[in-house]
């Protein structure tokens, strides 16, 4: 290369206001966060070790006989801790999502990014998982950083071989355990005993699944927080000056050591610099909040043992609020939090009713268009009325359920109700939605004068070999007006 060129490509001081992780080429900068001790370490440890038991274990939690949580797309059936619906439950998915949605917009506005430092699987694979292989194999932030930057070597080669060897197999367990919320537990496990040919949808799912975590957990990682994740920009929506957030204390911190020619007004930052060390997005928190902080609080742990060590109070570094820092009382009770703990008790409610309100089966019966009523006799020559209707039973639940319509004993007695179809009893699969037609046929004075009536008519249902349920419904039925 020209010396020229490369005299021009030597790095350069950036603005405050340019990314971390590119320079000024727009290259990317690679990342070597340093380990991190602390409080709030130890905290999110904990908090990422159970959210990862978590996932990998609820595929094989069943729950009424259930998988945990099912979203099985090309079946269109989802189960959710024992509730069960299907892809024409549209009001009760609707309540599931706009809960969940209204939900992190809460929790961002009282609490900031917590979501993206604490629970996002993008930072809890990462951090407890490929962070850990890379350090075991590789070594600390230094050594990791000067093995990427020494020439090829046999010692290299084997070194990142056992790396990216354990990230395909982390890569795999995370890629089988996420289709096991799809297909479900009992369909993963009889796919992994036979051959990829006899699966090959599945197969290559894995396969692609496999490739896009391992890009993304093993090389991409904050290059996805800072360029594709769209929560970063959701959050100056979301949050205010109200909202909690990781900040460096200006008023405290500033003059930094050595910035300041008068020692007496020196600040209490030394700019060790070792909270920027620590940052996985590699940022300076101390010019202020910004896009790429995920509020991982590392910054934090690594700012407090510092002034643990110079003797000064903790928290130059901390969870404060932007109104905190300029000296006001921070509200929580604003507006925005009003109106989405408003949304969310609403959508909370309306999912609570759909949920009580759900029956395990759809039954609708529609008159037919062709005849409103036809006049018959019955056997022993009496005057009857006969009613033809269109009926839809749909089975809501996941296992087969035997139906059977019928009247009233005394109803059956009192008006001759008699019910003819072929379809009656019948027996739904799980899912399966039946259009067929029914023939009722009553004697006169079920109608009387007005030519029309209401009669219970009644669905007994049964789930596998479970008591069966009886409900009622009304049938309005049509004679003759006299």
């Amino acid at each position: 290369m020209d010396e020229h060129l490369k005299e021009k490509r030597l790095p350069q001081n950036l603005p405050e206001d340019s990314l971390a992780s590119l320079n000024q080429f727009g290259d990317r900068i690679f990342i070597y966060p340093a380990k991190v001790k602390g409080l709030w370490h130890n905290r999110r440890k904990y908090l990422h070790f159970v959210l990862m038991v978590i996932f990998l274990v609820l595929p094989w939690i069943k729950i009424g006989g259930h998988q945990a949580v099912l979203l099985n797309l090309p079946e269109r059936k989802f189960a959710l801790f024992g509730l069960t619906f299907w892809a024409h439950d549209a009001p009760l998915t609707f309540f599931v999502l706009a809960t969940l949605t209204i939900g992190l917009a809460l929790i961002t506005a009282v609490w900031g990014r917590v979501w993206c430092g604490w629970a996002c699987p993008q930072t809890v694979f990462i951090e407890t998982v490929f962070r850990k292989i890379e350090s075991f194999v590789e070594g600390n932030h230094i050594q990791r950083r000067r093995l990427n930057e020494s020439e090829p070597s046999f010692k290299k080669f084997v070194k990142k071989t056992s790396k990216w060897s354990l990230y395909i197999v982390a890569s795999l367990i995370i890629a089988h355990s996420l289709l096991a919320y799809f297909v479900g537990t009992d369909r993963l496990l009889e796919m992994i005993q036979h051959s990829p040919k006899q699966n090959w949808v599945p197969f290559l799912i894995i396969l692609f699944t496999t490739g896009v975590v391992l890009f993304d957990f093993g090389w991409f990682r904050e290059q996805f927080c800072i360029i594709m994740c769209p929560y970063g920009r959701f959050q100056s929506v979301l949050m205010d000056e109200n909202s909690l957030s990781v900040a460096y204390d200006i008023k405290r911190g500033e003059p930094r050591r050595g910035i300041a020619e008068d020692k007496s007004s020196q600040g209490d930052c030394i700019d060790c610099r070792k909270c920027v060390a620590v940052c996985p997005t590699g940022i300076d928190i101390r010019n202020g909040l910004q896009m790429e902080c995920i509020a991982c609080t590392a910054c934090i742990d690594a700012c407090d043992e510092v002034m643990e060590k110079i003797k000064k109070p903790k928290g130059l570094i901390r969870y404060v609020t932007e109104s905190e820092m300029t000296g006001k009382v921070r509200n929580i009770l604003r507006p925005r939090v009003i109106i989405y703990s408003f949304l969310l008790v609403l959508f909370i409610g309306g999912l609570g009713f759909q949920v009580s309100h759900r029956q395990s089966y759809y039954a609708s019966f529609v008159r037919a268009l062709e005849t409103p009523y036809k006049l018959t006799a019955l056997p022993d020559g009496s005057p009857s009325i006969l009613n033809h209707f269109k009926v839809t039973l749909r089975n809501q639940e996941f296992v087969p359920m035997h139906v059977e319509m019928t009247f009233q004993e005394d109803d059956i007695k009192k008006y001759q109700l008699k019910l003819t179809s072929p379809y009656n009893p019948t027996t739904l699969a799980p899912g399966e939605t039946k259009k067929f037609h029914i023939f009722v046929n009553f004697n006169e004075s079920l109608t009387g004068n007005l030519g029309s009536a209401k009669i219970p008519i009644l669905i007994k249902s049964s789930l596998g070999s479970q008591e069966p349920v009886i409900e009622s419904h009304h049938l309005s039925v049509a004679g003759p007006r006299k």
